[in-house]
């Protein structure tokens, strides 16, 4: 058990991380384009993501967890100057999460996208940070949820920018569907802006699937469960 290093280099790369991995940290050289598909097996029960993004590389991470029990996630990252950085994260089983993310742009011209999507039949909570430390960076953020039964879902999401960060992009959407009214979900979009030269917005929605559509798909000769879409 410990930390795992890996340096990436512009190209695909597939890797899958078990228990006896605490720490992955990863390098993408410089000016390269590179992309990485990490499978977390089941067994997983507690991982710490290191990723630094160095300047003017192109680097696209994404993640299926797939861990059976309650885990804790911990993703952080830096982006240099005139990097990019495209994440994504998929997690559709029934273990609880702690997923935390804290990723920061450094340097002028350091952009980050971030994606979810999540369906929770236990508990599953995220918060999640892109903070802007340099001007022209950009960052945006996408999560998407289903909430079964009596599962819960909470995520906290956050844009900062500092002061002298002008220039910046901070946007982020969350949305949600709830398939019972048992269920615990919470959404909390935060902006921390202390720059008045920039762009930022939330925008947010968590309910249930609209009845009348429903209806009108059974009607056609769907079952509920198929107009759910399962």
């Amino acid at each position: 058990m410990g930390k795992q290093v890996l340096l990436l280099r512009s190209g695909k790369q597939e890797m899958s991380v078990s228990k006896e991995t605490e720490c992955l940290h990863i390098d993408v050289c410089d000016g390269t384009s590179a992309q990485l598909y990490l499978d977390i097996k089941a067994d997983v029960a507690k991982l710490c993501i290191e990723m630094e993004v160095a300047k003017g590389s192109e680097a696209s991470l994404f993640i299926k967890n797939d861990a059976l029990q309650k885990m804790q996630l911990q993703l952080l990252a830096n982006v240099r100057k005139g990097a990019t950085m495209h994440f994504g994260y998929c997690d559709l089983e029934c273990g609880q999460r702690q997923v935390t993310g804290h990723i920061q742009l450094l340097e002028e011209g350091a952009n980050v996208d971030m994606r979810s999507v999540s369906i929770s039949q236990d508990r599953k909570c995220y918060d999640i940070c892109i903070e802007h430390l340099a001007p022209h960076t950009s960052g945006e953020m996408q999560h998407y949820a289903l909430v079964e039964d009596t599962g819960s879902y909470v995520m906290n999401a956050c844009g900062k920018i500092i002061k002298g960060a002008y220039n910046s992009v901070s946007h982020q959407a969350t949305r949600v569907l709830t398939l019972s009214e048992e269920h615990h979900s919470s959404v909390t979009p935060t902006l921390l802006i202390d720059e008045n030269d920039v762009k930022a917005s939330h925008a947010m929605t968590l309910g249930q699937p609209d009845e009348n559509q429903l209806y009108y798909l059974q009607t056609r000769g769907l079952s509920r469960k198929e107009a759910l879409g399962f």
